[in-house]
């Protein structure tokens, strides 16, 4: 795939602070955007990643377990890339696996040694974007969209207390929205030893665009809404700052990070620079 792909975070109109994090990364190339350093990342068939993650432990501590978990599985994903010639679908999922452990582990440890930031944790969404297919790992709440012609798909399931509820049958969608317990994770990146990580798998498509983004935007912002502004055109600076907007327009009570891909076949991108359909 060909992807143009940018990333922002916006503290919201709430919180004093910003434990969100978000990383996009060209394996191939090393070419990175961080929350510290957000920057457009153009990838060109190589393979990239893309990290949102929605620390929670208090102020310093949210952002640090953040920062950990997309400094971690870039890391590890890094030398995956650099050491594992042969890439089957097994291997890559044991890859995401891989790093998201090791991300556990980083942040489980800091929190023990230092009491100041005891009970830390933060939720971790990843996608590996490569050979025209998208690897999602997923602990917590944090989530991923592929938006297709005019409809937003959620591509991955809330580890939260409301979807089990959901699930259950013993409350509705819309109904889940509204709660008042939907902010509440079943699982976090850090309080405890180990987690047990969701994996999801998609086939991308030529004019898809895929949005990761935080909590902060899906309790704001409906499927409907992130098609429609998706699809709006222009950049993925402008899809990410237009969801963000959205999310203010409706008060923005948490902080708010997208992440968005534009995404082409190197074979509709061949005809469109030779002037074809």
């Amino acid at each position: 795939m060909i992807a143009e792909i940018y990333g922002t975070t916006n503290v919201g109109l709430i919180r004093a602070d910003n434990q969100d994090a978000f990383l996009i990364a060209n394996l191939e190339t090393g070419d990175i955007a961080t929350t510290s350093a957000p920057s457009a990342i153009s990838v060109h068939t190589a393979p990239f990643i893309m990290i949102v993650a929605d620390g929670v432990g208090g102020a310093a501590s949210g952002a640090l377990a953040s920062s950990i978990a997309t400094e971690t599985v870039l890391s590890e994903l890094h030398r995956w890339w650099r050491k594992v010639p042969k890439r089957t679908p097994e291997s890559i999922e044991a890859a995401l696996k891989r790093g998201i452990d090791a991300a556990n582990r980083e942040i489980f440890q800091t929190a023990t040694t230092a009491p100041e930031h005891h009970g830390m944790g933060t939720t971790a969404t990843l996608a590996l974007v490569i050979d025209g297919e998208a690897f999602i790992a997923q602990v917590g709440d944090s989530r991923a969209y592929l938006i297709r012609k005019a409809a937003a798909k959620q591509l991955t399931k809330d580890q939260s207390f409301v979807q089990r509820l959901i699930d259950a049958g013993r409350m509705t969608a819309k109904e889940a929205a509204q709660s008042e317990h939907r902010n509440i994770i079943l699982q976090a990146l850090g309080p405890e030893e180990k987690v047990v990580t969701d994996f999801y798998r998609v086939k991308l498509e030529n004019e898809d665009c895929m949005v990761l983004c935080s909590d902060g935007l899906s309790n704001q912002v409906s499927n409907e809404d992130i098609a429609r502004i998706a699809r709006g055109g222009g950049k993925p600076e402008d899809v990410c700052n237009a969801l963000i907007e959205e999310a203010l327009h409706t008060g923005a009570p948490d902080n708010v990070t997208v992440i968005a891909a534009r995404l082409r076949t190197v074979d509709a991108d061949f005809r469109r620079a030779a002037g074809g359909p």
